[in-house]
């Protein structure tokens, strides 16, 4: 009986040292497990990383653009102004030149209306003047 109690304790045994080798086996397998995620989240951070500095470099680029066109503008809106001071001066020295060509158009009409109207009143005596006699 006391072989049977040592087959029974070795078998007990051996089924406890399987066991323990599954054991090992299984953590060495969760542990390659964990190394290879950490792995793939500090590559999948590192992507994440690039993409953001990517997408922050062509921000940047726009932004510079941006101001670019900005200052192009303001530069031409400055520009427009300058000349626009300039064209007003002009306009304001047409209109008085319009406004002193009617004034003289006036005054000339009537000087026109007075010597017509001279001319009518003695157009007889000028008549005769005229004919010679």
């Amino acid at each position: 009986m006391a072989t049977l109690a040592n087959k029974s304790l070795e078998m007990m045994i051996g089924g406890l040292l399987e066991a323990t080798q599954n054991m090992q086996r299984d953590i060495t397998e969760i542990r390659r497990d964990i190394k290879d995620s950490d792995s793939r989240a500090a590559l999948s951070y590192e992507q994440s990383e690039q993409r953001a500095a990517a997408s922050r470099s062509k921000m940047y680029a726009k932004t510079d653009e941006l101001v670019d066109r900005v200052a192009a503008t303001e530069t031409a809106v400055s520009k427009l102004n300058d000349d626009m001071t300039g064209v007003k001066a002009v306009t304001a020295e047409v209109t008085r030149w319009k406004l002193m060509g009617l004034g003289a158009l006036g005054v000339t009409g009537m000087a026109a209306a007075a010597l017509a109207s001279l001319v009518t009143a003695y157009w007889a005596d000028i008549w005769r003047v005229l004919r010679g006699g």
